[in-house]
């Protein structure tokens, strides 16, 4: 049964940060046009087959050209998608995980033995895995010159308790 192309795009924008459906298509047929160097002619009608008409074109753009592995596929998308390589990453994992949950789990697995060097792409983050936290700005050193001052400080002056010593002091005179 093919593959519905708004469940698929709906899932592409669920998974990441795309500005539209537009980009989410762009990202997806980039990164199939990308996979498709690693699918022989055979290959590629089963997948197009399995994705429908609506989605298979971008396996007609390219062709076989050999093994692929993750850093090529990166690489291709980057060229096909013209966007940075971070960008590029960032969808590929992205296609690659919705085609893990979309697909047949059949057509999954063959789509494994046709590109075995990706086959991680395709793993699902379990439900018990914790989702990955922002990471963290580390805080600017601190600046201990005049011009880096910072407002208030830990021990206010005006909140300042005389100690024994500055009471005697006071009284004796020292420091006048």
């Amino acid at each position: 049964m093919p593959m519905n192309e708004d469940t698929l795009l709906r899932r592409l924008e669920e998974l990441a940060p795309f500005a539209d459906r537009a980009e989410a298509r762009r990202a997806f047929d980039a990164t199939l046009q990308a996979m498709r160097r690693g699918l022989t002619d055979d290959e590629a009608d089963w997948l197009a087959v399995a994705l429908g008409p609506a989605l298979s074109e971008p396996l007609l753009r390219d062709e076989h050209a050999g093994d692929l592995d993750i850093d090529e596929l990166y690489r291709w998308t980057k060229r096909y998608s013209k966007t940075r390589k971070s960008v590029a990453v960032e969808q590929v994992q992205v296609v690659c995980r919705t085609l893990a949950e979309l697909l047949q789990p059949p057509e999954l697995e063959r789509l494994k033995k046709h590109l075995p060097q990706i086959t991680s792409l395709f793993d699902i983050p379990s439900a018990e895995d914790p989702p990955s936290a922002p990471r963290q700005r580390r805080p600017d050193p601190p600046d201990h010159t005049l011009a880096g001052g910072r407002p208030g400080s830990t021990r206010p002056l005006s909140e300042a308790v005389p100690s024994d010593r500055s009471i005697a002091n006071a009284r004796q005179g020292v420091g006048r």
